[in-house]
């Protein structure tokens, strides 16, 4: 049977989201309305939202006619989103909870946790963000320039009025001491508005991403409001804080944060001079965060390809689709770099890479060791006969009173000299 791959949204919203695969297969992108007239019993609807009911209702009604389903999640979780929007927001509030698609592409391990104590633990598949394949660390050149920090915002950087408050005091708190900085260049990259409400020049040319590289690629840090462009950010080697003066709960733990502006001073100068401890935190936690591993684009691939033989399957067998718990083998462990001899600067033993003298420096440092303990050993034994014939001395007879005497003396000439008594005069 001849199956069909649809991308579900509008080209704006998705064309960026399917373009990695755009070499692998071919497929469709249509809206919601248009997929439940096109698409057949054993084709495959990838979904890159379920949080409003055009795209809810579309799944719903295509699981019933035996099109698979697919949940490409490409970006991070983030609470305010998930648990604090407006009582009138037009977005689903049960969004992921559960997850409505017969499965779902998670970015990586983290988020697979979190959504499947959210109960979708049979829908889970960890794949990563095929975009982000072509990512690369490289460094710019900062010889004879100033330094470079990107100050960006979330396509969607607050859900409700008290939210855009806070959002804007702490871009003014942000602006105001950056202003004071010499030596700093700042790139902007503000959504909804702000960089009007700040005055400022924006750099934001494409809200679907497509310039976020070119930014990064020539700046030394960053700072943003919770958004999947910290993701991006990390991968690409920048020292990244996150902005946010709601203080909400973090489903990515970050090595910089900003909650209050008593705290921008210290975090700019750890950023643009990072100590390594916390880059090698940034790099811990991105490996948990997102699948990079393997290539994402070819996890995509593999995971396509058997839901499209599962449904062909079904529908051969008239049969309703029905999907295995972890089509998927588990990602390799993914690895972040840990780089001793920096983090471990002040140690000399972590500065040389010549095994055999560390070899023998180790050796000569157990020797030494040892050497120090039968010392030790040779002192407590010495301390212990001491104490041993200062107690024989001390129950004497004849010795033991002269011995308390003495003492009894020696404690109150100490008592009269801590008196400082002065003698009256004459």
């Amino acid at each position: 049977m001849q199956q069909k791959i649809y991308f579900v949204g509008s080209v704006e919203e998705i064309a960026h989201h399917a373009a990695p695969l755009a070499a692998l297969f071919e497929y469709q992108i249509v809206e919601p309305d248009e997929v439940l007239t096109t698409a057949r019993a054993g084709d495959l609807a990838i979904f890159f939202s379920e949080h409003f009911d055009r795209f809810r209702n579309a799944i719903c009604e295509l699981k019933t006619k035996n099109v698979a389903t697919l949940y490409m999640i490409d970006g991070i979780l983030e609470w305010r989103n998930a648990w604090e929007n407006r009582v009138d927001e037009p977005a689903c509030p049960f969004t992921m909870r559960p997850i409505l698609c017969h499965k779902v592409a998670c970015i990586g391990n983290a988020q697979a946790r979190v959504l499947s104590s959210w109960g979708n633990h049979d829908k889970i598949e960890v794949v990563g963000i095929p975009r982000f394949d072509s990512l690369t660390a490289e460094r710019p050149s900062n010889n004879d320039r100033n330094l470079r920090l990107l100050v960006m915002t979330a396509k969607f950087p607050s859900y409700t009025d008290d939210q855009r408050r806070k959002l804007v005091r702490g871009l003014s708190d942000l602006k105001a001491i950056l202003d004071q900085k010499q030596g700093i260049d700042v790139v902007w990259r503000l959504t909804a508005g702000l960089d009007v409400e700040l005055n400022v020049e924006n750099r934001l040319k494409d809200l679907s991403g497509g310039d976020l590289a070119d930014n990064l690629a020539q700046v030394d840090a960053v700072i943003s409001t919770p958004s999947t462009a910290i993701l991006e950010s990390i991968v690409m080697g920048r020292p990244t804080a996150v902005l946010d003066y709601t203080n909400s709960p973090s489903f990515l733990p970050v090595a910089w944060n900003i909650t209050s502006v008593d705290q921008i001073e210290s975090q700019v100068a750890s950023l643009l001079d990072p100590p390594e401890t916390k880059i090698a935190f940034q790099s811990c936690s991105v490996a948990d965060a997102l699948q990079l591993a393997e290539p994402a684009t070819n996890r995509l691939k593999d995971l396509i390809e058997s839901m499209l033989k599962a449904a062909r399957e079904s529908v051969s067998g008239q049969k309703a689709l029905r999907f295995e718990s972890s089509i998927l083998e588990p990602p390799k462990c993914g690895t972040s770099t840990f780089d001793h001899a920096g983090i471990f600067s002040s140690f000399d033993e972590f500065q040389t890479g010549d095994t055999v003298e560390l070899q023998a420096q180790l050796a000569h440092a157990r020797r030494e060791i040892l050497h120090l303990q039968k010392q030790l050993r040779q002192i407590e034994s010495e301390l212990g006969q001491a104490h041993q014939i200062f107690d024989e001395i001390n129950n004497h007879p004849i010795a033991g009173p002269v011995v308390k005497i003495r003492k009894r003396i020696l404690s109150l000439i100490n008592q009269l000299k801590r008196s400082n008594v002065q003698p009256e005069p004459n």
